[in-house]
């Protein structure tokens, strides 16, 4: 793709000339006249991929392909060879364990460490475990009917995927000390959505995976390896209550970079080369903050006077607080597996997966009440205390019922809307689950879960149960009492807990 975009630009390479090396830090890409052209020659076909794929919907009535959680899944069955099989599991455990970080931080600033993109000579595309990266981005887009901003953002990534080689091709970047940075802001769509559901008390809606309840921006950088033809990227989610679309003009402003006349979509199309490290950018953005707001910003966060801004330190604890997901992570990824092996629609499965992670993060919540209000709400944190305080009293259930009360109406973590999404009776207790548990033949200390969207396969009836512990899931039906058990994979993790 950025080869190809290269190729064209062939016949003009004689008048355009190459900007100096960067020197004030900061600059947006298409300022490099060279790697401007090329990238609209990308963005032309992403707009006509769109289009057609539009007309094709218009024609044809054919329902447009939700986002698939299942991909990965397919890939890891299909796969014979040990090794491959491995890397595309970690890739899926990678992509749970990100789902469930976010989650976990959904409503406070977080830092995701590098992933490698490995680049693949043959086809000039980038691989992420196994997976084409440049795949992913043609498959997104999918015209979306009403949000033209969302489509736009799709069309941005496309080109943002071939932005780092065209760097490379065309030596405009210094390997290994600059990035290629991206600003992604929550979208003014998703705002308006959610405030006109908070207004008439509907659902939370997931809003594409954006969080407008805190109107969260996310920045990632990309740099590419000064030893292979790799890529590395990281990222900063961070609130942006304080940090507003005119707090980021203003804090590029500092750097020496103009966007006072770009809007959200406009700025997350526009890359910038910098030559500082992500953290470095967060303090520019809090000082601004700071400054404007007159008072202290931290992480996008409103914190005490004098409190001390330990950015290195924060990355680190970001790295520990990810750390401990790694066990919730695989047992959502055997779920996965599960329903891949069943070949769940894929509408279904999405619903399905933010279920099955919800009440995961609502279980961990209970466990700590201190950071249910950072991954749901202030609501959902007193409905999981009045919960424990009832499990303490010996009131199992009492407590069960309220617990599926509390998980109906706990806000989602991404594109699925509230309810319990199709699976129900999570943390069941006492003789009823033990009875079930013992028919089932789970043991008595696994976790229980009844799907109510999909029925058996072998009779057809809606009587699936999930026992899931230690990344492990099995599935039998009450009815005919099919039976699945976890599929066989070795982990990263699994290793580690062994060793």
């Amino acid at each position: 793709m950025a080869a190809q975009a290269v190729e064209q630009l062939e016949p003009y390479t004689e008048e355009l000339q190459l900007v100096p090396p960067l020197e004030a830090g900061y600059q947006f890409v298409d300022e490099i006249p060279e790697v401007y052209a090329a990238r609209q020659v990308l963005r032309e076909e992403a707009a006509t991929i769109l289009a057609d794929r539009r007309e094709h919907y218009t024609e044809t009535g054919e329902r447009q392909a939700p986002v698939d959680p299942l991909s990965t899944a397919h890939k890891v069955l299909a796969e014979e060879r040990p090794a491959e099989r491995e890397t595309l599991y970690q890739g899926l455990v990678l992509d749970c364990q990100r789902l469930v970080a976010e989650w976990y931080r959904k409503k406070k600033p977080e830092y995701f460490p590098v992933a490698r993109h490995i680049f693949d000579e043959t086809t000039e595309e980038f691989f992420s475990h196994g997976l084409s990266v440049r795949q992913m981005t043609e498959n997104a887009l999918i015209p979306i009917q009403g949000d033209q901003e969302e489509e736009g953002r799709r069309v941005n990534e496309y080109v943002e995927d071939a932005t780092p080689q065209l760097l490379r091709s065309l030596g405009t970047i210094a390997i290994g000390s600059e990035a290629i940075r991206t600003i992604s802001e929550c979208s003014d769509t998703a705002i308006a959505a959610y405030e006109i559901d908070q207004k008439y008390g509907r659902p939370h809606q997931g809003y594409s995976g954006y969080v407008p309840e805190i109107k969260k921006l996310m920045i990632r950088d990309i740099r590419l390896s000064d030893e292979t033809e790799d890529r590395f990227e990281e990222q900063l989610g961070l609130p942006g209550i304080y940090i507003t679309h005119e707090i980021v003009q203003m804090a590029l402003e500092r750097t020496g970079v103009q966007a006072d006349h770009l809007d959200k979509t406009e700025l997350h199309g526009s890359q910038l080369l910098v030559a500082d490290d992500l953290m470095d950018f967060a303090r520019i953005l809090d000082e601004v903050a700071s400054e404007q707001w007159c008072t202290t910003i931290f992480m996008g966060e409103e914190v005490a006077p004098g409190t001390v801004k330990d950015y290195a330190g924060f990355r680190e604890e970001a790295l520990t607080r990810q750390a401990k997901l790694v066990d919730i992570a695989e047992t959502v990824a055997q779920f996965v597996l599960h329903l891949a092996e069943d070949n769940a629609d894929r509408a279904e499965a999405l619903q399905l997966v933010e279920a099955f992670v919800k009440h995961e993060l609502l279980d961990l919540a209970k466990q700590d009440l201190s950071v249910a209000e950072q991954m749901f709400d202030e609501k959902t944190a007193h409905g999981l205390e009045a919960v424990y305080q009832l499990e303490q009293a010996g009131r199992d259930e009492e407590a069960r019922l309220l617990m599926d009360l509390v998980a109906a109406e706990a806000p989602g973590g991404g594109f699925c809307g509230a309810g319990s999404c199709g699976i129900a009776e999570f943390d069941l207790r006492g003789a009823e689950a033990d009875a079930l548990k013992k028919e089932l033949g789970f043991r008595s200390g696994d976790k229980l879960a009844k799907d109510t969207v999909r029925a058996c396969t072998n009779c057809g009836k809606k009587e699936l149960y999930y026992a899931y512990s230690n990344a492990k899931v099995n599935t039998v039906c009450q009815g005919c009492h099919a039976s699945k058990k976890s599929v066989g994979m070795v982990s990263r993790a699994s290793q580690q807990a062994a060793a």
